[in-house]
């Protein structure tokens, strides 16, 4: 039951993306993402949610095909990701909570958000190529991917994230 729903929000999802830039897609009014270059199924991007309209919202889905269930026990838990931003790795590491799991056959795919409140960090990804993801810890989360690193193309975001509902009240 839990496949035919994760794959009916998929299907749904994909019907309700909207042309954005070549390198991102807008997903409703709310979602704009960039996929994986290692794997295409690897989503990088922002979200916007009006309980919370002074943040952006990071949004990062990974898969794993090793993880053989266990990657649901993280759930509401944090990992580390080492951001790489057009050959330059950042300081600091940011801290994403693993807020759902979803399982298609023996894949588990975990959904990741960060809240940041970092202007000079978007705009920083909004001039950039590309941006590379790496998970750090915790080591028991890093044993049960399979592929810890991924790319994504950001060109194109600057103009993109003006399509993002922006209905916050001012």
């Amino acid at each position: 039951m839990q496949k035919i729903f994760l794959i009916v929000v998929l299907l749904v999802s994909s019907i309700n993306t909207s042309f954005a830039e070549e390198n991102w897609s807008l997903i409703g009014d709310s979602r704009l993402i960039s996929r994986g270059e290692i794997v295409w199924g690897h989503q990088f991007g922002f979200m916007k949610d009006l309980s919370i309209c002074d943040y952006d919202i990071l949004l990062v889905s990974w898969s794993s095909d090793i993880s053989d269930g266990q990657l649901k026990a993280f759930e509401g838990n944090d990992a580390y990701l080492q951001i790489n931003i057009d050959g330059e790795v950042l300081k600091d590491e940011l801290e994403f909570t693993l807020i759902t799991v979803g399982k298609l056959d023996s894949m588990e795919i975990g959904y990741f958000g960060a809240i940041v409140n970092s202007d000079t960090f978007v705009e920083r990804l909004k001039q950039s190529s590309k941006v590379e993801l790496t998970f750090t810890k915790p080591k028991s989360l890093l044993k049960i991917l399979d592929i810890q690193s991924d790319s994504f193309k950001t060109e194109g975001l600057n103009s993109s994230y003006s399509l993002l509902d922006n209905s916050c009240p001012n």
